[in-house]
């Protein structure tokens, strides 16, 4: 009776966030296209968009086009110029997040960009970035060493047969030949981070503790498992190419991660585990309030507005030609202004996804009161077990990991579909 009452529970709270999200993740076009000059002074997170790759995965919504040199090496000087804008409007980073499409695609352009960026931000400690099984070569992480903190590697499976399925055993090879590749990044760079999803359409448990096995043989820092995540439009594509996944079944297989990996590893946000509970891990929104974006299709989040950055290629590059130097503006083509109280909404889903929230902190950035402002949400989430309070924190019990794995996942979702909406006003001469 309890787990059927719990699975009520997850259903609601999802059906509300998604309506929620429905509702108030509805950008406008923007008369600005600028970000405002910064007006605190503290550091942020810088985030770089990379949106090129050789081939495109059905089950990625990110902004991405197939890699043309020439397009790729104007568009890295297009990035150049807005992170110098950037720079002029007085803001200062200490981590950069590098994500793509395939943000090592070319590593000359990679390097010189991010050289360029800890010139103009000298106050930068960290940089974690993206990679795939093609470009972790002992050459190329030679080349990353000293200038990249964290490598996350998008693995996705070790099984043959759903890498066959997903398109990416004939671009990265069987599961074989990814662990060798994977043993090479050992003692390379202080971080390395291998991402998996879970939940794939006819992914049998076998299967996933199969997964969990190999990954956790090669020994990296950091594992990250990701629920398969499908879109409005990736929904469609996922179901015809692999079939339709489980919701039942992902939250036995999610059980099944945690507890296979509490041995080794410590968690530190619903689907993330590393050797090193204080490392910097993929969900750089939840240790990070404020964050600027740059590139094609980049979001940035500032004082409670998102900006969303142009997806056409051809208008970002026209953008950031303007000027000298420094072009004259900026990429932004829409954004949204959330209210206070959905700010505070969203920071309490994002803090108990990464497992506590330090009540004083919280209040004290907010200036207000988080147990009252969200009195109902905390006292709903403590009846059904989710949360409990601990000294000065809130943290997410064991039991409520799951929820808000969920409650993340249909987050990013609707994200996804905000690019999908973007990229659907795209023609060939944006591309």
């Amino acid at each position: 009776m309890r787990a059927f009452l719990d699975s009520l529970f997850f259903a609601f709270t999802n059906f509300v966030l998604k309506r929620a999200i429905k509702k108030y993740l509805v950008l406008e076009s923007s008369e600005i296209h600028t970000l405002p000059p910064a007006r605190k002074s503290k550091p942020y997170l810088l985030y770089i968009h990379i949106p090129f790759c050789h081939t495109l995965c059905v089950y990625c919504s990110f902004n991405r086009f197939l890699f043309n040199e020439q397009k790729a090496r104007k568009y890295f000087q297009s990035l150049r110029r807005e992170i110098a804008l950037i720079h002029q409007l007085g803001y200062d980073f200490d981590s950069i997040y590098v994500g793509g499409g395939t943000t090592s695609i070319m590593l000359d352009e990679l390097l010189a960009t991010l050289h360029y960026a800890k010139e103009l931000f000298p106050n930068i400690t960290h940089i974690s970035c993206e990679s795939d099984p093609n470009h972790i070569s002992p050459q190329e992480l030679q080349s990353l060493k000293g200038i990249v903190d964290r490598l996350s590697i998008g693995v996705q499976s070790f099984d043959d047969g759903i890498l066959a399925k997903i398109g990416r055993l004939e671009k990265f090879g069987d599961g074989a030949s990814l662990q060798a590749r994977l043993k090479h990044t050992k003692n390379t760079l202080p971080i390395i981070n291998v991402d998996l999803i879970f939940n794939f359409p006819n992914q049998t448990q076998a299967m996933l503790m199969r997964d969990i096995e190999i990954v956790k043989s090669l020994n990296p820092t950091q594992i990250t498992f990701y629920p398969l995540m499908s879109s409005t439009l990736t929904h469609s594509l996922i179901t015809r190419t692999l079939g339709k996944a489980s919701h039942d079944q992902e939250q036995t297989f999610y059980h099944l991660i945690t507890q296979a990996m509490s041995d080794e590893y410590e968690q530190v946000s619903a689907w993330a585990f590393s050797k090193k509970q204080d490392d910097v891990f993929d969900e750089y929104i939840v240790q990070n309030d404020e964050y600027i974006g740059v590139g094609s299709g980049s979001f940035s989040f500032l004082d409670g507005t998102l900006y969303v950055n142009t997806f056409s290629l051809k208008k970002y590059s026209q953008c950031l030609e303007q000027g000298g130097d420094i072009p004259q503006q900026g990429a932004i083509e829409r954004k949204k202004h959330f209210s206070f109280k959905s700010q505070m909404q969203y920071r309490l889903m994002v803090g108990l996804f990464g497992g506590k929230i330090h009540l004083p902190s919280f209040n004290a950035h907010f200036h207000t009161n988080l147990s009252r402002v969200c009195f109902f949400e905390i006292l709903f989430l403590r009846l059904w077990g989710m949360v409990k309070k601990q000294g000065a924190y809130l943290i997410t019990t064991p039991k409520g990991r799951y929820l808000f794995l969920r409650l993340q996942k249909e987050f990013y979702i609707g994200m996804d579909n905000i690019r999908e909406q973007s990229r659907a006003t795209l023609n060939d001469e944006d591309m």
